[in-house]
């Protein structure tokens, strides 16, 4: 072993980065990214040929640099050959391995490590686990595909009950027969680098690598795009030097102090003994997954602890697991149960065709792990981003159907049961055109509308919900300067962000109803001053589903009495299996001793990604309105929404008049650079004037059609 001159054994930095970019951004976000943080660092760490780092990049993102940045690829390629970078692998497209199936895991695992491989020459040994999400059952997930070690956070180590001072080297876990090798990444690494001032940052290495152990080791493992992506830190990182300074005192320490890669430490350095990690991830993303109430009172804990204050707590804190995302946010759950859905559908189809992979790769990419959950990162929030995960469950969806069908064009399918693991009924219905998914017990609504063979999902429009950090947006002040950490500041970057303040009374869906008084005005009932007499929602739907040749009808009834009325409704949804549309027909029937007057509201929400634009717009009688509009417009029977960027037209008419009352639903979120306002997509409700003696009952219909722009 090389020892420092005071005889000591040589103390080691392991620096790991960790580079990703969700499927589906933009490639001008890629492009920034590549430009003012992967390749500079690179550049500026092969200026230091002495200093080496472990670096992971995303299987999209990765992609992405070889088709669009070769000179950051050539600059990777030469590093890895000459021993300075290591190359780490992980799941291809960046998923919560514990939330995927077990083959899909391995699946991940093995097309990242074989693509590194074509790339590099070298397979990877090791991996990067996202978001540092870790169960203990991964232990053997990970020993089977071959994985070797991986970094975690220290915090991980804190909540088992070591102490700091023992997080100086890497460890041993295992489960089921089966063992991995873990290294804990030092959060105060996290925050200081690249925050704090260079020599601050190297005194607490210093520190860390103080015990008179074997190979004495601080860890660094974060996110790479801090480099130069995060705001303020292209300046401070690379204009101010901070990189150039802090690589000059590794340098000026290398006496005693080296830099390895993890396989380096791995293959050198003695185990510092066995430990059984708790479910958890960093510490941040306990703050985040929690309920907002609680998420705001831990958040302001965290900033205490980062304070210096109750430090000694910080071990037997445990903030929120991450499958709570699950149930803090229903549309990642309906997604996620989607995707398990689609999973099955992939392999089905593979053994069925001897193990072609027909739609994996799609598969693959729907898991992308960001918009599952929701944090200082836009993640679920970014329609664009939910937008590429159902393209990709779609793409999938459509492969393996192709193979389940025996490429039959005129195929019509249902499936009901508990499809979404919520207690409740749903009812999928299939076509190769069209799926839509509907909610019995929730009246039976209808949570996706989605065009399977043009990969275009219509129905996640999201819901506006309390976040912790709302309150803060009310007092926001600041701005980034590339000196504080993304965690301990918000900007309000737009003050009309706090008019998207909003909590929704439920979940976005279509095919929802409400029944309002004859004297609510159009506008009162548009600015939801107006409460309804009844609603669908919430409310279990009695249905029945029958078929028609090629056709699918599923029948539902449901209550819509309130104060002072008795009305039931029959909602019948009618499915071709060669159109892209469907049929929508009610029967509204008055159960009541009195004559009923009043307006029946069919609401749709539906997500056209941008509400601005020219290429997206409403049409009716011959006029014009932006997606990002509000009004009322009446004695409507037809109406058109354009989005010509998708090649998307749907059209809704109905052979009774409706007043048609629309506005844009928007959410206020966190980003990495501050609070911001999103279009999530647009709410339209078609009101029918009722008019309803005793006993008796009326008919209402919406017909919806999907076309092309072009004709």
């Amino acid at each position: 072993m090389n020892a420092a001159p005071s005889g000591r054994p040589a103390r080691t930095l392991l620096l790991c980065l960790h580079n990703h970019q969700p499927v589906g951004n933009f490639d001008f976000v890629l492009e920034e990214a590549s430009r003012n943080s992967y390749l500079p660092f690179l550049a500026a760490l092969a200026r230091f040929p002495g200093i080496k780092a472990t670096i992971h990049y995303s299987g999209y993102l990765l992609r992405w640099l070889v088709d669009n940045a070769p000179e950051v690829v050539g600059l990777l390629k030469e590093m890895v050959s000459r021993g300075q970078v290591e190359i780490l692998g992980g799941g291809m497209y960046e998923p919560i391995l514990a939330l995927l199936p077990e083959r899909d895991r391995r699946g991940q695992m093995q097309a990242l490590a074989e693509t590194v491989g074509n790339l590099f020459g070298k397979r990877p040994e090791g991996i990067w686990l996202a978001e540092r999400v870790w169960e203990p059952g991964l232990a053997s997930t990970l020993s089977a595909a071959g994985v070797k070690y991986f970094p975690l956070d220290d915090y991980h180590f804190l909540r088992a009950g070591l102490s700091l001072a023992e997080l100086d080297g890497v460890y041993l876990t295992e489960a089921d027969g089966g063992s991995v090798r873990v290294f804990p990444g030092s959060e105060l690494l996290r925050y200081l680098i690249p925050f704090g001032d260079v020599e601050e940052t190297l005194r607490a290495v210093d520190r860390m690598t103080a015990r008179d152990v074997p190979y004495p080791a601080a860890i660094f493992a974060d996110d790479g795009e801090k480099f130069g992506v995060w705001p303020g830190t292209h300046k401070s990182v690379y204009e101010e030097g901070w990189l150039h300074r802090f690589f000059e005192g590794i340098e000026a320490r290398k006496d005693w102090l080296s830099t390895m890669t993890l396989a380096e430490y791995v293959a050198r350095a003695p185990l510092r003994g066995r430990i059984y990690l708790p479910a958890c991830s960093y510490i941040e993303m306990g703050e985040w997954a929690l309920p907002p109430g609680h998420a705001a009172r831990f958040g302001d804990l965290l900033h205490n602890l980062r304070g210096g204050k109750f430090g000694d707590l910080k071990p037997f804190l445990q903030g929120g697991f991450f499958r709570n995302f699950l149930r803090k946010y229903e549309e990642s759950n309906q997604l996620h149960k989607r995707m398990w859905w689609v999973s099955d559908r992939v392999e089905e189809a593979s053994r069925r065709s001897g193990g072609a992979a027909a739609g994996r790769d799609d598969l693959y990419r729907a898991q992308c792990n960001d918009v599952y959950w929701h944090g200082v990162f836009g993640g679920l929030y970014l329609n664009h981003l939910r937008e590429a995960a159902y393209a990709s469950l779609l793409r999938a969806e459509e492969a393996s159907d192709s193979v389940l069908h025996s490429g039959k064009s005129g195929w019509t399918e249902t499936v009901r049961g508990d499809l979404d693991l919520d207690g409740g009924t749903e009812v999928l219905l299939k076509t190769p055109s069209l799926t839509l998914l509907v909610h019995a017990h929730d009246g039976g609504a209808i949570t996706e509308i989605s065009l399977p063979r043009r990969g275009v999902a219509l129905g996640h429009v999201l819901t506006r919900r309390e976040e912790g950090y709302h309150a803060k947006f009310r007092r926001a002040e600041g701005t980034f300067d590339g000196s504080t950490s993304i965690h301990d500041i918000i900007v309000l970057k737009d003050p009309t962000v706090l008019q998207a303040l909003s909590v929704d009374p439920w979940q976005r869906a279509s095919l929802r109803e409400a029944f309002y008084r004859e004297e609510d005005a159009l506008e009162a009932i548009l600015d939801e001053t107006a409460a309804p007499l009844g609603v669908t929602a919430g409310k279990e739907a009695r249905g029945e589903i029958t078929r028609s040749g090629s056709r699918i009808v599923l029948s539902q009834q449901v209550p819509l009495s309130g104060p002072g009325v008795e009305l039931s409704l029959e909602k019948v949804l009618e499915v071709g299996a060669r159109e892209e549309g469907f049929h929508v027909r009610y029967r509204l029937a008055n159960h009541g001793k009195g004559t009923v007057s009043g307006k029946l509201a069919s609401e749709w929400n539906l997500n056209f990604l941008s509400g601005s634009g020219p290429d997206r717009k409403y049409v009716w009688a011959g006029e014009e309105a932006a997606l990002s509009s509000r009004g009322v417009t009446a004695s409507l029977r037809e109406f058109r929404i354009v989005d010509a960027w998708r090649d998307v037209v749907v059209e809704g008419r109905s052979d009774r008049e409706f007043a048609l009352l629309r506005y844009p639903v928007e959410t206020a979120s966190l980003s990495e650079s501050g609070a911001e306002k999103i279009h999530q997509g647009i709410c339209l409700r078609l009101l029918f004037p009722v008019r309803l003696p005793p006993g008796e009952f009326e008919y209402y219909s919406v017909i919806w059609s999907i076309f092309s722009v072009a004709p």
